[in-house]
């Protein structure tokens, strides 16, 4: 079996969210199924962004926790 992992990030506004995310991922789901991959599920992965230096110590950024929403497919 292979499995391919895609990164979901709805683009929404403030007009009916819901429903904008949900029509996102059908098509997401429906591009990969036309590529033969069957959709397994939708997850986080939660990871730390590292901190920058800067120049100097000018423009240096904190180091932060992030999450990324990824969508699971599977094909056989």
């Amino acid at each position: 079996m292979e499995y391919k992992v895609l990164p979901f990030n709805a683009n929404l506004n403030q007009k009916d969210a819901a429903m904008v995310a949900v029509n996102q991922l059908q098509a997401l789901i429906d591009s990969e199924l036309a590529n033969g991959y069957e959709f397994v599920s939708i997850g986080n992965i939660e990871t730390t962004v590292a901190p920058t230096n800067g120049c100097l110590g000018i423009g240096a950024k904190p180091g932060f926790v992030t999450s990324v929403a990824v969508a699971i497919f599977k094909k056989k």
